[in-house]
C-alpha cells in the first residue's frame, strides 16, 4: 500500500437488497453494489441451505425507488480515501481495454484481462445489504457487509482486502417474526439497513489506517478540530461485527 498513492474506485450501481431464511447454518450475500447483477446471480447461488425471496429487491424498488446507498456508501469510502492523501477518481470497467471482475464459487471477486494504467490501484466494492434468519422461527434481522477489495493496476494482485459485517442477531433493534412483518414495514426496515452500512465506514477507515502504520488514535490526535467546530462522538446503535480481519497485503 505504501507505494499506491493514486486509486481508481469502481463506480456503483442500484443497490440490491435481499431476504433470506435458512434452516440451519448462515450465509451473507454479497450482492449487488457496484457489481450488480453479475455478483448478486453468484451470491445467491452459494446459499444452499437456505430460502431467498427473490422478489424482495424488486418490492423494495416498487416502493421506494432507488434509494442511493450504494452512492452514498461509495462516496463515504472516497472520502476517506482523500483524507488519507489518495488521489481519488471514478472509473466504469466496461471495454476490452479494461480487466473485468470474476466470480469465485465462493462468491468473492478476482480482477482478470488488461492491466489498468489510468491509477496506482482499482477498488472494487461489493455489498450485502439485506435481512437474515438462521432457522425457520428464527427472527428477520440486519445481515450487512461489506467486501472492499484493492488491486495493483499493473498487475492486478490484491493488495489489500476489508471484510466487514454488521450483525446483531436477535438482539437487533429492527427485527421482525415473519417475511411478510418484514415486508410490509419495508420504509423503516431499508433505513435500518441503510443505517447499518454507513456504520461500517469508520471501520474501512481504521483498517485502511492500519494498513498503513497509522492508528487510528494517532489520525485523530494528528487532525484537532478547527475553530468553532463541535465534536461529536457518534455511538452505533447496534454491534458491528468483523468475522474476518482487514488485510494488507
Amino acid at each position: 500500500m505504501s507505494a499506491v498513492k493514486s486509486i481508481a474506485v469502481v463506480a456503483p450501481t442500484k443497490t440490491y437488497y435481499h431476504a433470506v431464511s435458512a434452516s440451519s447454518g448462515g450465509g451473507v450475500i454479497m450482492a449487488g453494489g457496484v457489481l450488480g447483477t453479475i455478483l448478486a446471480t453468484a451470491a445467491l447461488n452459494t446459499v444452499t441451505a437456505g430460502k431467498s425471496h427473490s422478489s424482495f429487491n424488486d418490492t423494495v424498488t416498487e416502493k421506494l425507488g432507488d434509494t442511493g446507498l450504494n452512492r452514498k456508501f461509495v462516496d463515504a469510502l472516497e472520502a476517506e480515501l482523500k483524507d488519507a492523501g489518495y488521489d481519488v477518481k471514478e472509473i466504469e470497467l466496461s471495454g476490452a481495454d479494461m480487466p473485468r471482475v470474476t466470480v469465485r464459487r465462493d462468491g468473492t471477486q478476482m480482477l482478470k484481462g488488461p492491466i489498468y494504467e489510468g491509477a496506482d490501484a482499482i477498488m472494487v466494492v461489493q455489498n450485502s445489504d439485506g435481512y437474515y434468519a438462521s432457522g425457520t422461527f428464527s427472527l428477520y434481522t440486519r445481515d450487512v457487509g461489506a467486501y472492499i477489495t484493492l488491486y495493483k493496476g499493473d498487475t492486478l494482485d490484491r493488495i489489500f482486502s476489508d471484510q466487514l459485517r454488521f450483525n446483531s442477531g436477535s438482539s437487533d433493534s429492527y427485527r421482525y417474526a415473519t417475511y411478510l412483518e418484514l415486508n410490509s414495514d419495508l420504509p423503516h426496515a431499508i433505513q435500518g439497513v441503510d443505517e447499518a452500512a454507513m456504520a461500517l465506514v469508520p471501520d474501512f477507515k481504521a483498517d485502511l489506517l492500519a494498513s498503513l502504520g497509522v492508528s487510528a488514535k494517532t489520525a485523530r490526535a494528528a487532525t484537532p478540530p478547527q475553530p468553532g467546530q463541535t465534536v461529536q462522538t457518534a455511538q452505533k446503535a447496534d454491534t458491528v461485527q468483523k468475522p474476518d480481519s482487514a488485510k494488507a497485503e
